[in-house]
């Protein structure tokens, strides 16, 4: 059913993208959302820390000098876009969150604001979505590969040939589109499907291409400007984009690359001292405004549909009943160490979701078998616990 709202009525979102090379800031750009209030009140924000340690030290210091309560900001340490999909999720629902133990399992100890209330996110920040874009290509490259092994192993290829199929597996069209299919349904439900804040942060790379030389050669020539080194989609889902620079005397600078849907900068304008803080009088604008009508809160059934076709995608599951657990590795294959298994293991364990590695403790302890893989462990016990993680 279609709705409506006079367009005076609506608030104004605020959803950027800010990136750029190491050290101009980024982190410090968007953890600024701390700095913020709506209506008096702080804005209490999830900070997603893909690259471990962006604002830990000196960044958390800083806001704390400058006036910010950090019980305000709930840092989560993850690349993994399994559980990033899991933690943006809660907070659009605005979903109760939990502290996590030493071994990243959800105790019954509910996350507090300053208050001593319900953490309930205003902003959620994901600082580093470059590293999880680059982990998410690994994963299919690694299913490529499995794959190309299946393939030898069907058409009885010698030892040799299967390396070689091996090795030159590439990523096949289908793979570029699980790529940026899995990009998307996160970025786009943190754009469309909440009005929270959001802030997305990406590393920036030089631009090149191949170009005629004098000689008629085609050689890798610099543009002299810098992409974004990520999903090339996300400038075009946010409503900010901001390109972080340095000059040549090491301050730092932005910028407003494209466009800034909030109309308080217009595109390629220079920001001196970027910090999302700029934006403050945007949300107070918003006062008296409604909701925007566009956004619909994301639903829980969905989210548990895509983490776990997440998870099957990257432990390479099938649902077909002829190849199921047709990459489990067995102590019968000579290639198989009690490291190689503890690698998987590690893969696996990482790629569930917090819900589901709380699950696997219990499962684990059923069986007799232990809940934490080290070398000393013997390699049928490894293979053990493997069996239980991807039947589960």
């Amino acid at each position: 059913m279609a709705r409506a709202r006079t367009g005076s009525n609506v608030e104004k979102g605020l959803k950027y993208f800010v990136y750029g090379k190491h050290g101009v800031r980024k982190s410090n750009c968007v953890a600024d959302f701390a700095k913020m209030n709506k209506e008096g009140k702080p804005l209490r924000v999830l900070y997603i820390d893909c690259e471990t340690g962006s604002i830990d030290g000196f960044g958390l210091d800083r806001l704390e000098e400058e006036g910010v309560n950090l019980e305000n900001i709930y840092l989560v340490y993850t690349s993994a876009l399994s559980e990033i999909r899991y933690y943006c999720d809660k907070v659009i629902n605005n979903e109760p969150l939990y502290h996590l133990d030493e071994d990243g399992i959800e105790t019954e100890e509910i996350v507090l604001d300053a208050d001593g209330n319900q953490f309930i996110a205003d902003a959620i920040v994901i600082d580093g979505i470059t590293v999880v874009a680059d982990n998410v290509s690994d994963a299919a490259i690694n299913l490529s590969e499995k794959r190309a092994a299946i393939r030898a192993e069907l058409q009885g290829k010698t030892s040799d040939e299967k390396e070689v199929m091996v090795g030159t597996a590439g990523l096949e069209f289908k793979d570029h589109n699980k790529i940026k299919s899995s990009g998307k349904s996160l970025i786009r439900n943190l754009i469309t499907n909440t009005d929270k804040y959001v802030a997305i942060t990406g590393r920036a790379k030089d631009k090149k291409e191949m170009v005629k030389n004098n000689k008629g050669e085609m050689v890798l020539t610099y543009m002299g400007y810098e992409v974004p080194e990520s999903w090339d989609f996300i400038q075009y889902e946010v409503f900010t984009v901001i390109h972080n620079m340095a000059n040549a005397d090491g301050e730092i600078y932005a910028v407003i690359e494209q466009k800034d849907r909030t109309g308080k900068y217009k595109p390629n304008e220079i920001v001196e001292n970027p910090s999302v803080s700029l934006w403050q009088d945007v949300i107070d604008s918003n006062k008296n405004r409604g909701k925007n009508v566009g956004m619909s809160q994301g639903k829980v059934s969905d989210t548990v549909k895509k983490n776990e076709e997440s998870y099957k995608e990257i432990v390479g599951y099938t649902d077909s009943p002829n190849n199921t657990n047709q990459n489990q590795p067995t102590t019968d294959n000579s290639n198989v160490t009690a490291e190689s298994l503890i690698k998987t293991l590690e893969k696996l364990k990482e790629a569930m979701p917090p819900t589901k590695r709380k699950a696997m403790k219990p499962l684990l302890e059923n069986e007799g078998l232990p809940i934490k893989f080290t070398p000393d462990l013997p390699i049928e016990t490894l293979q053990k616990i493997y069996d239980v993680m991807v039947k589960s």
